[in-house]
């Protein structure tokens, strides 16, 4: 029996991506130091994940050996005598009777189970949000996704993953207030490495020595390159998707050839839209000060910084679109078309065209 579990349940684009990436770059390190991530590699916490919440689309591609996979976690974790972490943001949408009877599950093999939520501003999360979906293949606009973040109904998948009181009264039950644990991630201006302090602060585990620098670029995309990804997602009908066109899209795609094909300008969350989102966020800071969680960073980094000037992805201009489709074409090896339309459904036929390899480099990308 482990002596504790933290189980990592989320929040989305709270610096999971960059957390998932050094605990496994450097978990053999960790395990030296009495922490365990139980699996063979870090696609073992996502079907986890999975399991737990019932993906039945995803489940029923998984083979037999796969779908052991939840229980061979807490097997491995019932064998190991020191402290063991589970994390994947998928956790945090569970239904509240799956994430009931998966606490009730670890708790079989650990001493202590622990949860840790990673929380990050709104005023960051919702265009971070919106700019993942559209690499995923969504096509609606930025402004009608603020507006159904705003209007739509509080089970709608953006507010499961993010509304963090709710989160936490699904995957608290029979936990105590002190074993759980929320982590802010830090404001702009912080240290680089001030999330991976804080969460290593919760785990016990010195990291402070390891290497935190990226291995791969930063595929954050501005507003230039993120509205033209859209517009080609619009190019694709539901019977041209497939699960091999999203990886390609949001990964090689999106960072070796989308990113930097405009010039940089970063997301603003509109004006008019500050409003609601400050109400939202002092409210849920309030809520959590009125509970005894043990609260790692300071509640005040969940307040939304004061807007800012500057442009929405809809207020990009068709040459704008066109100049940045021609790069990308042309790293594509391709030559660009005479219009816009031409040129969106040149990218489309690209997307389709280069998701038979594995890899980026299989498909023999130009980057320049």
């Amino acid at each position: 029996m482990s002596r504790r579990a933290f189980l990592h349940v989320g929040t989305a684009k709270s610096g999971t991506t960059y957390l998932h990436d050094l605990w496994w770059r450097h978990h053999e390190v960790l395990r030296q130091r009495g922490l365990l991530l139980p699996g063979s590699v870090m696609r073992d916490h996502f079907v986890a994940a999975a399991q737990v919440k019932g993906m039945d689309a995803l489940l029923r591609k998984l083979s037999g050996d796969e779908l052991t996979t939840w229980p061979r976690l807490l097997e491995q974790a019932g064998s190991w005598p020191q402290d063991v972490l589970i994390s994947h943001e998928h956790f945090s949408d569970s239904p509240p009777d799956a994430a009931a009877g998966a606490l009730e599950e670890l708790a079989s093999v650990t001493a202590e189970v622990h949860v840790v939520l990673t929380v990050r501003d709104l005023g960051r999360v919702i265009p971070s949000a919106w700019q993942q979906r559209v690499k995923q293949g969504a096509r609606q606009p930025y402004g009608k996704f603020l507006a159904t973040v705003r209007h739509g109904p509080g089970d709608q998948k953006f507010w499961r993953y993010q509304d963090v009181p709710a989160i936490l009264d699904r995957w608290t039950v029979g936990v105590p207030a002190e074993r759980v644990h929320v982590v802010t991630v830090p404001p702009p201006g912080a240290p680089r490495d001030e999330l991976w302090r804080r969460t290593g602060s919760v785990l016990g585990v010195g990291v402070t020595d390891l290497d935190t620098d990226p291995r791969l670029p930063n595929d954050s995309l501005g507003i230039v390159e993120a509205e033209l990804l859209r517009r080609v997602n619009e190019r694709f009908p539901h019977g041209r998707r497939s699960l091999e066109v999203t990886r390609y899209r949001k990964g090689p795609f999106t960072r070796d050839v989308l990113a930097g094909s405009a010039p940089s300008e970063p997301f603003v969350l509109p004006e008019k839209h500050h409003r609601w989102v400050r109400e939202r966020s002092e409210a849920m800071v309030a809520t959590l000060r009125g509970r005894s969680y043990d609260v790692v960073g300071h509640l005040d980094d969940l307040q939304p910084a004061d807007p800012r000037s500057g442009r929405a992805p809809g207020q990009v201009s068709d040459d704008e679109i066109i100049s940045a489709a021609s790069t990308v074409l042309s790293r594509l090896g391709r030559e660009a078309p005479g219009s816009l339309d031409e040129a969106l459904d040149a990218i489309a036929d690209e997307l389709l065209a280069r998701t038979s390899s594995a890899t980026g480099s299989q498909r023999g990308i130009n980057v320049q």
